[in-house]
């Protein structure tokens, strides 16, 4: 394998892992959030990022619709309408799209959209936004670029980026089956789509998360990595890829260190100092039943403990997972969503008792188990302005298209 791994810290302590009904946590006597509705006028609803476009001080939405393939962009309204359908405008055909995300590309003040498309499409596209502000709304003002040098493979995620510290913001992508991680160095004119270069990182065999953060404290940004499939030449598990500084050798293949769930199947994760010791740790949901603490030992990003927390016989099989304090008693909690949740609840969250530690706690039921079968990526907004955290995320099969793009109301106060 083209993997350079080095000595690992990996001391799983005694873990209850879910096997549908295995283990038992207790349930809390929650009613479901209420749900609201952003947009459900396409099909299959793929995963959501945010980012303030407007300049108005709170994050607005984009997310690719999959089945639909289209990209869109929704503004959030003034409280009144909230739970109301959001202004929204379609920035681009993508087919096939698996994700999209904002960025101000060619630093024009207007933030752009890239969509990571798979399936049949096998590119990356940029969704061009209009430069005047008047016409962000008007999807006839968006343009939309394939970059060639992405033509062919499979894109997962996105992770905008600078790396090379030259010229614009570059994109870290990863892909699926036998893909790869790799950047794309942005050019002097990024609108000049043909002049991008990719420059592979490191193996992979299907990513799911890519989180910039600087892993040996050494000023840089490095990259996490969740892979959730073995490939030819990869290994699955949490990994981190050490940024080797400027200059050529940013242009070969970056030292891949192992953080753990190497024989697990991870999904998304996030990134939160759940012990409250100063070091940031990893949080990761795994496919079926579980849920990885990855804490994190000193700031050479070398040696990690693995803790295994117990999950619910009554959900669906994890996808992602966000940390954040979700009952305002200044602890940090976790909130999860799930796929094949048919008939079984699709978005929870876990409170521990006694200290993150704990292999058993609490679970909070969210959505209930009538509506929604699969459930995806998560951001933790205070979407509503009443000082707590609110859970948006997408659902993508429930009916003919899914539930689309939606946020439960935190009923905490």
């Amino acid at each position: 394998m083209f993997f350079f791994v080095t000595a690992v810290v990996l001391t799983l302590f005694a873990a209850t892992v879910n096997c549908l009904g295995s283990s038992k946590p207790y349930v809390a006597d929650d009613k479901p959030w209420s749900l609201h509705i952003i947009d459900d006028s396409s099909s299959g609803a793929d995963g959501v990022r945010v980012a303030d476009v407007d300049g108005d001080g709170l994050e607005d939405v984009t997310a690719g619709w999959e089945e639909g393939g289209v990209s869109r962009v929704y503004i959030r309204p003034g409280r009144p309408f909230l739970k109301k359908r959001w202004p929204a405008v379609t920035v681009g055909q993508t087919k096939n799209v698996e994700d999209a995300v904002f960025v101000d590309l060619d630093g024009d003040g207007a933030v752009d959209v890239v969509s990571s498309c798979e399936g049949g499409t096998k590119s990356l596209f940029v969704n061009w936004a209009p430069a005047k502000k008047y016409g962000y709304m008007s999807f006839i003002k968006w343009e939309t670029a394939a970059i060639p040098a992405s033509e062919g493979k499979q894109w997962m995620f996105c992770l905008p980026m600078q790396v090379d510290g030259v010229h614009g913001v570059d994109l870290v992508t990863g892909g699926k089956d036998d893909s790869q991680v790799g950047w794309f160095e942005s050019p002097a004119n990024p609108r000049s789509v043909s002049d991008f270069k990719y420059h592979a990182i490191c193996e992979a065999g299907w990513v799911m998360s890519l989180i910039a953060s600087d892993m040996d404290a050494n000023g840089d940004l490095d990259i996490i990595v969740t892979d959730r499939k073995e490939g030819q030449a990869s290994a699955r598990g949490c990994h981190w890829l050490e940024n080797p500084g400027p200059g050529d050798a940013q242009y070969q293949r970056w030292k891949n260190y192992l953080i753990g769930g190497r024989e697990k199947e991870v999904m998304f994760a996030a990134v939160a100092d759940l012990d409250a010791d100063g070091l940031e740790d990893i949080v990761a949901a795994v496919k079926p039943y579980h849920i990885l603490f990855l804490r994190r030992l000193d700031k050479t990003g070398l040696s990690w403990d693995e803790y295994a927390i117990a999950t619910p016989a009554k959900t669906g099989t994890f996808k992602a997972v966000a940390v954040g304090n979700i009952d305002k008693d200044g602890r940090d909690d976790i909130v999860f969503t799930c796929e094949g949740a048919g008939g079984r609840i699709g978005v929870g969250w876990l409170s521990y008792k006694d200290s993150p530690f704990d292999t058993t706690w609490t679970f909070h039921d969210i959505s209930g188990d009538k509506l929604g079968g699969k459930y995806d990526r998560i951001e933790l907004l205070d979407i509503d302005g009443d000082d707590d955290l609110d859970v948006l995320t997408t659902e993508e099969n429930e009916g003919d298209g899914g539930l689309g793009v939606i946020w439960y109301e935190n009923p905490h106060k």
